[in-house]
């Protein structure tokens, strides 16, 4: 049967091939717009009747795969990202329980000696069980999560057997899980409110206090695992970016946590981070060193425009009025360059820490002209 953009593919009688056209399936394939056949149609069709298998989404060049067994979701893919430094060891670096270094090695002895880059990391004592499970149960809530936030794309399934390890994957029921994504898409508008940019600061209030604390106030039933985790990342140079990375809370529940932790009065924000922060000035700096000169410029220019246009008549070359014109807009210009100068050197130590000791230095840098 066909239904709108979402074609359904049958397998035939006694594990035959069904025929769709002129194309010849072996297995059960679904494909189709995700604009027309959604996520919350999608999961509970391939949950409800245990399919195991292969779920790819594509968006543009971006794919993400969601790994199927007997109908529960037991891992994610990224077909289109570097073999050799997948979302896995990006989240592990990330989070600072791993090193590049031994990623590489972890990586090489799984292509050496075939057995799964999961393995390779206990094996070596890299990475704890415990915490490699939290990160893949993470990174295939933050996958799925991520889905709702494309504007389109297409799907297909395909059913095939699929590879994990059962001591590292708790396979998850795809209605549930679909119900907890949901909910975080629902309250992330509020969360955003109160953190607009990742790159915010947080102190605490009184760096004495603890969460010890709040036995006996209100706040008490507030209290859970995760906060004491956040707010003990919480040293006021830490962006949320590194705290989301650092805490394998994720990127929602990070969120809520902090802003609870604000709500009661134990942290607040410091703006931006200091490093986004300086990086703007530094920007600003250079625009008003060259608006500021072309500013200038152009109201001399103008002053001169007027000034030649009252006093010169048939007369050539300039007259005496002309040329004190003329030698007063010079005398400008080498002030002009004396404040660009001046600015550029302002702009040379934001940037250095330090005063350039010649002109080339600046001019290297783009910030005066050779």
């Amino acid at each position: 049967m066909l239904w709108s953009n979402t074609a359904w593919f049958i397998r035939g009688p006694k594990g035959g091939e069904a025929i769709f056209g002129r194309r010849k399936i072996k297995e059960i394939y679904l494909t189709g717009s995700l604009k027309d056949f959604g996520l919350t149609d999608i999961f509970p069709l391939l949950g409800q009747q245990q399919k195991t298998g292969v779920l790819s989404l594509q968006e543009d060049s971006k794919i993400v795969q969601i790994l199927f067994d007997k109908g529960m979701i037991v891992g994610t893919a990224f077909p289109a990202e570097n073999e050799e430094e997948p979302p896995l060891a990006k989240r592990l670096i990330r989070g600072g329980l791993l090193s590049p270094e031994k990623w590489k090695k972890a990586y090489q002895q799984h292509k050496e000696e075939l057995f799964s880059i999961e393995q390779a990391l206990m094996n070596n004592g890299m990475v704890i069980k415990e915490d490699l499970v939290a990160a893949m149960r993470l990174m295939t809530y933050e996958a799925i999560y991520g889905l709702f936030k494309w504007k389109g794309g297409t799907f297909w399934f395909e059913t095939k057997k699929v590879f994990y390890d059962p001591e590292l994957v708790e396979p998850l029921a795809p209605e549930y899980l679909l119900l907890d994504v949901l909910r975080m898409v629902d309250e992330w508008p509020l969360l955003a409110e109160r953190i607009p940019t990742f790159e915010m600061v947080l102190e605490k209030v009184n760096p004495l206090f603890t969460l010890d604390d709040l036995t006996g106030t209100p706040h008490e039933k507030q209290r859970n695992f995760q906060m004491e985790i956040l707010y003990e990342m919480i040293d006021g140079q830490r962006t949320v970016q590194q705290i989301i990375d650092l805490s394998f809370i994720g990127e929602f529940d990070t969120c809520k946590n902090l802003i609870s932790l604000m709500d009661i009065g134990l942290i607040k924000p410091l703006s931006i981070a200091p490093a986004e922060e300086k990086g703007r000035r530094i920007q600003l700096s250079r625009h008003l060193v060259n608006f500021g000169a072309c500013l200038l410029a152009g109201v001399l220019a103008l002053s001169l425009f007027f000034q030649l246009a009252g006093t010169r008549r048939m007369h050539f070359p300039l007259n005496a009025q002309e040329l004190k014109g003329w030698l007063t807009l010079q005398d400008s210009v080498q002030k002009l360059e004396k404040i660009k100068i001046g600015n550029a050197r302002e702009v040379f130590f934001l940037e250095e820490n330090r005063y350039p000791e010649k002109p080339a230095e600046m001019v290297s840098k783009g910030l005066i002209a050779r």
